[in-house]
């Protein structure tokens, strides 16, 4: 009896002098290339650890021992391995860098089982942590374990489970299954370890539940994207095994390789045919390919991962440097994981049959987890954008808003021509603070887009034109920025890509404004609609340039701005639901309604109805959209020019306000008005022209 109520002195000096001796020099993701073991005695790989199988979690875990970061945010789906970074980092600590550590999981259950199988396992699995575990029952429970020189508590998150606790080591899993009441979970945290200073680190790890989205200051206001939000934002670059232009599986990426598959088949088609898609060049990728892949882009001068402030061109090369922040973030989506079952073709079947029953049942839980778990993106839910009636929106259309005349608060113009078989639909758009609109003008020019460089020469108008000002003052506001519709009938894209680049050429009217927000932002561009439900919400790309999209400004090459149809008429809907005047609000002048029901305008702005699995199709596939796709489109050309972004106590000249605008012209001579070319009025809705139309002044820029 007496024997066992004393320490065993050998374990307490053991301890003492572990706990003075200096750490080894070496990053976790080092240590464990050279210590880690891996049992699996489930099933799966059994082995030592190899970098070669997730590359990449060796950035995630180098980042684990560097004093210029107090937090390491890993996004991620299910089985990607983000688990393991801890693992391996309780390891390492446990070897030969002690520090005490707590661990907190979601639920005590979870948490039991959790221990019970991985961590256990890995004590048994590695006589190094084997040897260090105190000897003692209390020294090894499911929420306790002591190793020499340090402690590791294994706690549920709870209020009572955070509070009187202190540790310089907090590993934080699936943070978004916290209850929601903990709030701020990280500033909870980080009270724990705040006595420790730069010598702490925080891994928070998990999939992005609590994230509503892409747009980080609307989606991202808590869990673990709030956490990657105040990150330095890193994403995975890999290259095309076909063409070698680098791109990211991460959707927020410049460059976002999609999954490509046959929508329409059965679930056993779409598995078997799913294909990565290049979004440069279009080449379909095996999924045999993506080891290989995920090994170029470890094996790159930058490891693969791109954060905020740097840029990595089609042919890899990068440019700027990674933001300082306090907290390094890493996202990992389920395409890059070896782990996912099935590969790419089980995560294309999946999102499938969760789109397929959301479509008969309405409930989108099954999406959601495919989204969230199997994926790693955040699950955008289907807004309620409820129905726009055209009635409706006429009767807001304002009696004191004249066509072609630019009203108060209007900052910049941006215009958009949709190509139809026999003529060029446009209209122009004025933007103001916080994205409130008016319609400026609209119209139709006669042509044969297919096959006429002429009638697209016509365009050369509508680049020129300027409108004046409702104050009196003589001046005039240009255009900002044209985008035109490059797609439609077999002939349309040739002669779109030849129309710019002539233009380019002899008219000198195209003008590359530099980027915004990491796209190439011109002043007239092809457009072209992406047909994937989750592209991304706007990219400009160079498609028959190649690997040489670097050079292709300073070349003419052509450029394209690709946008997600859907994200932007989400958009839309949100924006023709306002009540009142403010941000976002649509003006309409009283002249786009009809002499009588029904307003054949409005009809065309409320053609489509958004359906379950988010896609917006026509109501009647007779139904006429043009005016949906035009304002569609000149928000598409604002926001490449950085409407979304911009802060309006201090905008840029072009878009202050009209006394010190710098965009703003005087009003030209009479003779050069006089002689102008003018673009034809815009026909009335009952087919006629309007009465002495009033003539825009047109210039060549």
């Amino acid at each position: 009896m007496l024997e066992n109520a004393y320490a065993d002195p050998y374990q307490i000096v053991r301890e003492a002098l572990a706990a003075l001796v200096p750490p080894a020099r070496e990053t976790v993701a080092q240590y464990a290339a050279l210590n880690r073991r891996l049992t699996n005695q489930g099933g799966g790989y059994v082995g030592r650890w190899h970098h070669e199988k997730a590359p990449y979690l060796v950035a995630p875990m180098e980042t684990l021992t560097r004093l210029d970061y107090l937090t390491t945010v890993i996004v991620g789906p299910g089985q990607s391995g983000k688990t393991e970074v801890a693992q391996n980092w309780m390891l390492k600590s446990v070897a030969n860098d002690p520090g005490d550590m707590l661990w907190y999981m979601q639920t005590d259950p979870g948490l039991e089982a959790f221990v019970k199988s991985r961590i256990n396992t890995q004590i048994d699995g590695h006589p190094e942590m084997a040897m260090s575990l105190g000897s003692r029952p209390v020294d090894d429970s499911l929420h306790f374990k002591r190793f020499d020189g340090m402690r590791v508590e294994f706690l549920s998150a709870s209020p009572n489970n955070v509070i009187n606790k202190s540790a310089p080591r907090i590993v934080a899993d699936e943070v978004d299954a916290y209850p929601e009441s903990m709030g701020d979970i990280k500033a909870l945290l980080d009270v724990r370890r705040q006595t420790f200073g730069r010598q702490s680190m925080l891994l928070a790890m998990s999939h992005p539940d609590r994230a509503r989205g892409l747009i980080p200051e609307r989606d991202w206001s808590a869990g673990i994207m709030a956490m990657y939000g105040d990150s330095d934002r890193r994403v995975w670059y890999w290259p095309c095994p076909h063409c070698g232009v680098w791109s990211s599986p991460v959707p927020i990426a410049a460059r976002h390789m999609t999954l490509h598959y046959p929508e329409d088949g059965t679930l056993d088609e779409i598995e078997q045919e799913t294909r990565l898609l290049c979004p440069v060049n279009g080449c379909l990728i095996e999924d045999r390919h993506r080891r290989a892949m995920n090994l170029a882009a470890y094996r790159s001068p930058f490891g693969g991962w791109i954060g905020d402030g740097q840029e990595i061109s089609q042919e890899g090369t990068v440019t700027g440097e990674l933001v300082a922040r306090k907290s390094a973030g890493f996202w990992i989506v389920g395409a890059m994981s070896p782990f996912i079952l099935g590969g790419i073709g089980g995560l294309a079947r999946a999102k499938v049959k969760a789109e397929r029953e959301l479509e008969v049942s309405g409930d989108d839980r099954g999406l959601r987890q495919v989204t969230v778990k199997q994926f790693g993106f955040p699950y955008a839910p289907k807004r309620g954008v409820g129905s726009v009636d055209a009635n409706v929106l006429a009767e807001r259309a304002e009696p004191d808003l004249k066509l072609e005349i630019v009203p108060q608060g209007v900052r910049f113009i941006t215009a958009f021509v949709d190509v139809q078989i026999a003529h060029f639909d446009w209209l122009m758009r004025g933007w103001g603070v916080g994205g409130e609109n008016w319609i400026i003008d609209r119209g139709r020019t006669p042509a044969d887009p297919a096959t006429s460089a002429e009638d697209w020469d016509q365009l050369l108008k509508l680049i020129a034109k300027t409108y004046p000002l409702d104050d009196g003052s003589g001046r005039h506001m240009p255009i900002r920025a044209l985008g035109f519709d490059s797609g439609g009938s077999p002939g349309v894209t040739q002669q779109a890509y030849a129309a710019w680049m002539r233009w380019r050429k002899k008219e000198k009217c195209i003008r590359l404004i530099g980027k915004i927000a990491g796209r190439d932002a011109w002043t007239v561009l092809p457009t072209k609609g992406a047909k994937s439900l989750d592209a991304p919400k706007l990219i400009v790309n160079y498609p028959d340039t190649g690997r040489q999209a670097n050079k292709a400004a300073a070349r003419g090459a052509v450029p394209v701005a690709q946008f997600n149809p859907n994200s932007f008429k989400d958009d839309l809907m949100g924006q023709l639901q306002g009540a009142l005047p403010g941000n976002w609000y649509v003006h309409f002048p009283h002249a786009l309604r009809s002499p009588e029901e029904p307003h054949v305008w409005f009809e065309q702005l409320t053609a489509e109805a958004r359906a379950k699995n988010g896609r917006w199709e026509k109501i009647v596939t007779s139904r006429r959209n043009e005016a949906l796709d035009q304002l569609v489109g000149t928000h598409v050309m604002a926001h490449l020019h950085g409407l979304s972004t911009i802060d309006w106590t201090k905008p840029p000249s072009w878009a202050a306000p009209w006394d010190i605008n710098s965009s703003l012209i005087g009003a030209a001579p009479k003779q050069a008005a006089a002689s102008a070319p003018e673009t034809a009025p815009a026909p009335m809705h009952d087919g006629t022209t309007p009465k002495n139309p009033k003539s825009a002044v047109h210039r060549f820029r």
